[in-house]
């Protein structure tokens, strides 16, 4: 009787111990919870109208009440906080029809982005009052924006306005808020006005680009009198 080969003996014994042997090997089922972030999308949000614990009188709280709330893909484990100016950012998002839901300092509103890509990248400003979320700005880009037109990007510029919030630092190199957009300005800002006139409720016209984490590096800042 011939004598098996020593390597046949080995994989024997691997088979018995439970090791994949020929055929396909066994895969975990991939649901949306277990989507690798290289593949997914990334959602990149700003919260305004942040509500003050389970208040329904439609008081609004500070800036740094945000650090209470955190942000959820419905269905899946993916969650962030949302940092101290109402800002967050989520990775490895699922392609499809996706939910996202707002919890803590007592309310749980929801929001849907419909058909989002694997590639990509979705800016977002959401409204908080009370247990109800909206969604009041949607800006995508995809891989192929990225690879196929990245100069005639670079020349482009987001151009809006509304009333400052939230200003902090010191001319000309300040942070602010507008229509839930964090905006920076540094030496190369154009300022149409006196970099020190801008103030907390002051109305300003912003043009600048649009950077990686989902604020605007303004170029041009005027006081809209």
């Amino acid at each position: 009787m011939p004598i098996p080969k020593l390597s046949t003996v080995f994989a024997i014994g691997l088979c018995a111990a439970g090791a994949a042997c020929g055929g396909t090997e066994s895969l975990s089922p991939a649901g949306p919870s277990g989507f690798r972030e290289s593949r997914g999308a990334v959602i990149i949000g700003q919260l305004t109208g942040i509500p003050v614990g389970a208040s329904t009188t439609g008081t609004t709280a500070r800036a740094e009440d945000s650090s209470k709330l955190s942000v959820t893909i419905v269905g899946t484990d993916i969650t962030t906080d949302v940092n101290g100016i109402g800002q967050f950012q989520l990775t490895g998002v699922p392609p499809g029809d996706v939910q996202l839901r707002f919890s803590g300092n007592g309310v749980s509103g929801t929001i849907t982005l419909t058909g989002v890509a694997a590639g990509d990248r979705i800016h977002i400003v959401v409204t908080l009052s009370g247990n109800a979320a909206r969604l009041v700005r949607e800006d995508r880009e995809d891989d192929d924006d990225d690879n196929d037109d990245d100069d005639d990007n670079d020349d482009e510029e987001d151009e809006f306005e509304g009333a400052v919030s939230g200003l902090s630092g010191t001319c000309p190199s300040i942070t602010f808020i507008v229509a839930g957009v964090t905006v920076n300005t540094n030496s190369a800002t154009r300022f149409e006005d006196p970099c020190g006139r801008i103030a907390n409720g002051t109305r300003v016209e912003v043009e600048g680009n649009r950077q990686a984490n989902g604020t605007i590096l303004a170029t041009e800042v005027e006081i809209d009198d």
